[in-house]
């Protein structure tokens, strides 16, 4: 083995131990530099990219310029950088248009959730396990408590279990349901809606919203009474436009007018115009609706067959929400036969009036007559006959006479006096008039007749015969200046319910109707409304008093008929007449003439005329009886009761100062009941023959007393005893 020495040993090996320091030096630094590079071009990309990562993590703002210089050339690192912002940025616009849903989300459900808040109608939310998950105020208001999480069935509805459960299975199935109730809570009408609300995990929840309808059911059904009232109203109901257009008429319209809802919806009201009102009355009318007013009054419309009616009426406007008239509403009562009756009733209020006063008239001209007839029979017991005395006192007899059946005329006239009336055959009556008046009128008068009928009416054939006489002469007057057509119809005719409902004086049956026609000037309605007042005439002066058709009136209601009339200004006139007609043959009895009876017997006559008094001591002492009389009813009872038993028949007058004939009578029977008593009088409303017989009176004879007459009477009387 070789020494070597240290020294050349050691020397390579510090040559080998610089290399190595060398090279570690050169390997840090090297490393280094890499380190620096890893540190720039991996790590602080990365950890940017981690950065940005974590502020789109966080939802901080993220611009593409924080990552822009990763982006730049084509190493790895900006491959990396470019798919990651790229990547980032579309996070970003995926987390910015989840924002904005999620915003826009939010804010529907607090829209959605404010108007069921603010909502009226009360909602709540059923979940699909069927219990209370939402509740409006409107809800809890309706409820009082607010029942969230409790099953639905129970806690809300007001229909019973199984129903509920009904509208769960349709909400279960998608489909919707509707129901109405009347709620116990607060006994309120509500329509419930029930709608299904589809989540995503396919469960469905219920959305129910209640709706009050009490107030319009109310009003609906106020509209249905409404509606049933104005179809069931007796009163015609019409309905029009602003402009006057008809929209609507109920079936009492349709029935009075003949129009029904076709003809007459679309039409114009001058539709139903007459000619009775001039257009200022129309114009008024509409003035005072249109300007928001209600008119009522009486108006004249004609119908579908043209015939008029009257009604009274009140037309009143309807206004919208804004006080626009919209339409006018026509309420309309038919009084035409309410105004016939008025009419009749005044009428007869007018002839009770002039009845009364024709009563009075006359009992005192009875006693003028009862003077003159009494006098002029006297008279003509003592003149012999074939003078000229004899003749002219049966002239004055005929007066007065005829004097008597003119009071028995007025007496007709006011219907206070029952003339006799036996079968009159009016045919024979009728044609004989007729010759007559064809003499009597100008031959510019064509006269036609259709006499038929043979039927009998009980009546008195003079009074008819006067009848037909005056009816003709007024239509022949009509006619003067021009002559005309005069046309006389007489038939029987058989009146039903129906035909009577416009002639309500009548009776349904047979009748006899007398029809006198003319084509005269006509009269117009006010001359119409007065033809039967006693004194009211169209004529001259000198051309008539106007009592005829007043006396016309008065004989044919005494026959139980009535009169009727139709005349138009220009278009003549028409009177019809209805007699009842006889339903059997009465047979007349044959008057055998025979001599004035007399007796010897005492009579008490009684009368506060003196005139009268005279008259009736002469006629009956020339029968051979002995009289004894008296002018004051008083005086008479003072001389009955000295000496009762020496009279055998008291004749007193009924009208007399301090105590009347009746009172008389009953003092008279109390002192001695067997009397017989006669009862006189000129005219009295109080007392009738019916009347008088009842309180015991044996006869009751009217003023003025012919001799034959109390003749008769008296010895009827004394012989029934």
């Amino acid at each position: 083995m070789v020494d070597l020495p240290e020294a050349q040993f050691l020397a390579p090996l510090e040559g080998m131990r610089t290399v190595a320091w060398v090279s570690v030096g050169l390997v840090a630094v090297i490393t280094f530099i890499i380190s620096i590079m890893l540190v720039r071009g991996i790590v602080r990309p990365i950890r940017r990219l981690t950065d940005v990562a974590a502020a789109v993590e966080h939802n901080q703002p993220f611009e593409p310029s924080d990552i822009e210089d990763l982006t730049m050339g084509h190493d790895e690192i900006a491959h990396l950088g470019r798919v990651f912002g790229g990547m980032v940025l579309s996070l970003q616009n995926g987390l910015k248009e989840r924002k904005r849903a999620e915003e826009a989300l939010r804010e529907s459900e607090e829209k959605y959730r404010s108007m069921m808040e603010s909502m009226k109608a009360a909602v709540y939310i059923c979940s699909p396990d069927f219990r209370v998950e939402y509740m409006n105020p409107a809800m809890i208001k309706r409820t009082g408590i607010d029942v969230t999480g409790e099953v639905c069935h129970k806690a809300i509805h007001d229909l019973d279990e199984r129903c509920s459960w009904c509208v769960h299975d349709k909400i279960q199935q998608g489909e919707s349901a509707e129901t109405a109730t009347l709620s116990p809570k607060d006994n309120r009408y509500y329509n419930v809606s029930h709608s299904p609300i589809f989540h995503q995990d396919g469960s469905i929840s219920k959305m129910t919203i209640y709706r009050d309808m009490t107030e319009s059911k109310k009003a609906g059904e106020e509209r249905i009474r409404l509606a049933t009232a104005i179809e069931q109203a007796s009163e015609s109901i019409i309905i029009s436009d602003r402009p006057g257009t008809i929209q609507y008429v109920n079936p009492a319209f349709e029935q009075l007018s003949g129009f029904n809802r076709e003809e007459i919806i679309g039409q114009n009201f001058r539709i139903l115009k007459s000619d009775k009102h001039d257009e200022a009355f129309y114009r008024e009318m509409y003035d005072i609706i249109s300007h928001g007013h209600t008119w009522a009054g009486r108006i004249i419309n004609t119908m579908k067959d043209g015939t008029l009616r009257e009604f009274e009426t009140r037309i009143s406007p309807v206004k919208d929400s804004s006080g626009e008239i919209i339409n006018f509403v026509s309420v309309n009562r038919d009084v035409t036969q309410e105004k016939a009756l008025e009419a009749q009733l005044q009428h007869a209020q007018r002839m009770d009036a002039i009845g009364t006063l024709a009563g009075g008239i006359a009992h005192d001209f009875n006693n003028i007559l009862s003077s003159v007839i009494g006098f002029t029979e006297l008279a003509l017991d003592d003149a012999e006959k074939g003078t000229l005395q004899y003749e002219n006192l049966q002239e004055v007899l005929t007066a007065g006479s005829r004097a008597k059946d003119l009071v028995l005329q007025i007496l007709t006239f006011s219907r206070q006096s029952d003339q006799e009336q036996k079968p009159v055959n009016v045919q024979l009556i009728a044609k004989e008039a007729l010759k007559m008046l064809r003499a009597s009128i100008p031959s510019t008068i064509e006269i036609k007749q259709n006499i038929q009928s043979e039927a009998l009416v009980m009546g008195d054939s003079t009074q008819i015969h006067q009848v037909l006489m005056n009816l003709c002469t007024n239509a022949a007057h009509a006619m003067d200046d021009k002559g005309g057509v005069l046309t006389v119809d007489l038939v029987d005719i058989k009146l039903d319910t129906e035909f009577i409902s416009d002639y309500p004086e009548l009776k349904p049956g047979t009748y006899i109707n007398l029809t006198v026609t003319d084509t005269g000037h006509g009269m117009a309605t006010d001359v119409l409304d007065r033809i039967f007042d006693p004194f009211f005439t169209t004529k001259e002066k000198d051309k008539g008093t106007g009592m005829g058709l007043s006396v016309v009136h008065g004989i044919v209601h005494s026959h139980g008929g009535s009169i009727y009339t139709y005349s138009e200004p220009g278009k003549g006139s028409t009177f019809r007449v209805f007699l009842p007609v006889l339903k059997r043959r009465l047979e007349s009895e044959e008057r055998i003439e025979r001599p004035i009876p007399t007796g010897t017997e005492r009579i008490l006559f009684i009368d506060d005329e003196p005139a009268i008094v005279n008259i009736g001591k002469q006629t009956l002492e020339s029968l051979g009886y002995d009289v004894v009389t008296r002018t004051s009813s008083i005086e008479a009872l003072e001389f009955f009761k000295t000496q009762p038993d020496r009279v055998d028949i008291v004749i007193t007058d009924l009208t007399m100062p301090n105590m009347t004939g009746e009172e008389l009578a009953k003092e008279l029977m109390q002192i001695r009941p067997d009397i017989p008593i006669i009862l006189c009088t000129g005219f009295s409303v109080r007392m009738d023959e019916k009347k008088a017989m009842k309180m015991g009176i044996r006869d009751f004879v009217s003023k003025p007393i012919l001799k034959r007459e109390i003749a008769e009477t008296i010895r009827k009387v004394i012989d029934s005893l």
